[in-house]
């Protein structure tokens, strides 16, 4: 039995840059760190040749069936997808689990592709590099469920930690950011995560995303642009432990995201964000694609408590986090 971990990550600057429908045509840039929420895999080979699926997210179950048989049922459409994109015929049990529910912005879809990957390569005992278990999942994504993602959610999933990665038309370049250790703990100690909701799948904000990139959009194109640019900045205000520099990018970050297309804001979202300010917070945006799921605080840690306090009267709870610097990982029971 094979049980794999992948976390969740938070992206700082430069989402939308990372859709291969930009980056084939202008090089994309994303700076993001990964946190302690993950997904859950585990697989456990049959001594027949079916497939069963436990989904306790979507509080399904695909019974035993054949490969020919199976189909894309919500909750194991990724196990359908995985298991026929990387050529396992062989019968297998398969938990799926993630520490947060569907659709909340933190990448959790793309963690679990990646986790899939991981484990199922693991047990076809095939050794693969990091940069191909990231890239399988995108293509199962992107290409065989048709997701319309970007890349920085396999990448971060796989590679973990506090990372840039750079998108040009035929590969992915992961950097880690080295950061002291001092403001590592500053920047833990501001950060806040308030749970959303009312999010639907990302697919349909990021499918009209890229049709502006399509039709060469100049509104999106420009808002798209100036993210990868402020993204770069953000990984040298990093480096340079500037955090009052990143959390101004962070802001700017927002107000550009939000020109990309429609959706990705609303007038609750909008409401919440303002209370936010006015209860003490420096910078914020909204997690993923945007619409709903999570919201991103930056905060000095006086403010906390009365942020989460007046939030809460909007229905947005605090999530508890921190940030986690390991990346997809796989345990074999039977060694343990």
């Amino acid at each position: 039995m094979i049980v794999g971990r992948a976390p969740l990550r938070i992206s700082f600057a430069g989402g939308g840059t990372d859709l291969e429908e930009y980056h084939s045509r202008y090089d994309g840039f994303t700076v993001s760190f990964t946190i302690n929420k993950f997904t859950w895999v585990i697989g456990k080979p049959r001594t027949d040749d079916l497939v069963q699926g436990f989904s306790p997210d979507f509080a399904t179950h695909l019974p035993p069936t054949k490969h020919s048989k199976l189909k894309n049922i919500q909750g194991h459409e990724i196990v359908v997808a995985s298991l026929r994109g990387l050529g396992f015929s062989k019968g297998i049990d398969m938990y799926l689990g993630s520490d947060v529910e569907p659709n909340s912005g933190l990448g959790a879809s793309s963690s679990l592709t990646s986790n899939l990957v991981n484990v199922i390569s693991t047990i076809q005992q095939k050794r693969i590099s990091r940069n191909d278990i990231a890239m399988k999942a995108y293509h199962i994504g992107h290409d065989i469920l048709n997701w319309g993602i970007g890349k920085q959610d396999e990448f971060a999933a796989v590679y973990g930690g506090l990372n840039s990665y750079k998108y040009s038309k035929d590969k992915v370049t992961v950097n880690h950011i080295n950061i002291s250790k001092n403001s590592v703990r500053e920047l833990e100690k501001n950060s806040l995560l308030f749970r959303l909701g009312n999010r639907e799948h990302s697919v349909n904000i990021l499918k009209k995303q890229i049709n502006n990139i399509n039709k060469s959009n100049k509104k999106t194109l420009n808002a798209l642009h100036d993210a990868k640019n402020l993204a770069i900045n953000m990984r040298d205000a990093l480096r340079g432990n500037d955090l009052e520099k990143f959390a101004e990018l962070l802001n700017r970050g927002w107000e550009i995201k939000k020109q990309y297309t429609s959706g990705i804001t609303n007038s609750r979202i909008d409401r919440i964000c303002k209370k936010a300010f006015d209860n003490g917070a420096i910078s914020l945006k909204v997690t993923g694609a945007g619409g709903g799921g999570h919201l991103f605080v930056y905060a000095k840690p006086k403010k906390h408590r009365n942020l989460e306090v007046n939030l809460k009267k909007l229905g947005v709870n605090r999530v508890h986090f921190s940030y986690h610097n390991t990346g997809a990982s796989v345990f074999n029971i039977n060694n343990l």
